[in-house]
């Protein structure tokens, strides 16, 4: 009851004001009517959170000292969907490409069942989800989270082999997500992340690959609508193989020389629900350098689903892929977006 009485206040007050200039023109008055918009959603998400001793003042402030960034915004709804308890949280995009279309390299499939029988044309899909664990731990801002990504590259149309799951990376993370701003050098930080990452494809044999990470990651928001950030990684060393089959041992010794030590990602929102992003990633080596690059549109197609456009190029896109050249476009549906 109280916080629908400040919330009744609050907005009376904000209308108030914006009446109080009844004389100036229609552009000022619409211009008014959105900042006013924008104000009573910041005032319904402060209440929600507001404590006892906070007054209509104090919220009203907060709000007036720096409108949220779509960035803010996304943490603000990840706090309270996370209060409901049949809820799961969204972490990397959630999305279908059903028209996929890419060079099948069959190199590392000799001498398995689907050698030489693999199709061009498959389906791509992207299941990432979170769970906020624990909220402030050790100081306020600080957030831990578990997160787990799965991507599949489906040979959905191939029924020669029984349509089979070409490729599925899994990606279980433990997060510590630090999202108070902050400057370095310079630079607005919006969220500071530190992760200890696995990534492996499920495989055994001549088909497996995985690797252990820990993950240092910055992201910034420049303006409302623009985020960009980096990630640098750590490889957690693993014991040679004793033979090529050894199930214990690194699969793969010299990843780094093709996925490097770090990417770099960024987003523009340009509209609502259009979007922009993309993500280089370099080995940073003169002799034998090898990179990528991924591009994606997002395009509105009703309220809930957005079209989403996929490009990429490089090494790294799977892990059977990360010693081997892919380039790949795709087309379908985007569930989640990155904001």
């Amino acid at each position: 009851m109280k916080a629908c009485v400040l919330l009744l206040s609050a907005i009376f007050v904000a209308n108030g004001a914006n009446g109080a200039n009844g004389t100036n023109s229609i552009n000022s008055a619409e211009s008014a009517s959105t900042k006013l918009e924008g104000a009573n959603k910041c005032l319904l998400n402060a209440l929600e959170q507001a404590t006892p001793e906070q007054t209509v003042g104090e919220l009203r402030q907060g709000c007036a000292d720096k409108a949220p960034t779509l960035f803010k915004q996304r943490v603000e709804l990840e706090k309270q969907a996370s209060k409901n308890p049949f809820a799961i949280i969204p972490h990397k995009p959630n999305f279908v490409l059903p028209a996929s279309v890419t060079s099948i390299n069959q190199e590392p499939y000799v001498g398995t069942p689907v050698a030489s029988k693999l199709d061009n044309v498959e389906i791509k899909f992207q299941v990432s989800l979170k769970y906020l664990f624990m909220q402030n731990l050790i100081f306020k801002d600080l957030d831990l989270q578990f997160a787990f990504t799965t991507t599949s590259w489906w040979q959905a149309y191939n029924s020669d082999i029984s349509a089979p799951f070409r490729e599925t990376n899994y990606e279980p993370e433990v997060i510590f997500n630090y999202h108070h701003a902050w400057s370095l050098l310079g630079l607005p930080v919006e969220q500071t992340t530190l992760s200890f990452n696995h990534q492996s494809n499920g495989q055994t044999g001549q088909l497996s690959r995985s690797w252990n990470r820990v993950i240092l990651g910055f992201a910034f928001a420049p303006a409302d609508n623009v985020l960009w950030g980096f990630r640098t990684w750590y490889r957690l060393p693993e014991n040679e193989k004793k033979t090529a089959l050894d199930p214990s041992g690194d699969d793969n010794p010299d990843i780094e020389r093709y996925m490097g030590y770090g990417e770099i990602g960024g987003l523009w929102s340009i509209s609502d629900k259009h979007s922009l992003e993309f993500m280089l990633r370099n080995n940073l080596r003169s002799d034998n350098n090898r990179g990528a690059i991924q591009l994606g549109w997002s395009f509105p197609i009703n309220d809930r689903i957005q079209g989403y456009i996929e490009y990429f190029n490089g090494y790294g896109e799977s892990l059977i892929y990360y010693n081997h050249h892919a380039h790949r476009l795709g087309i379908g549906f985007k569930l989640t977006n990155w904001l």
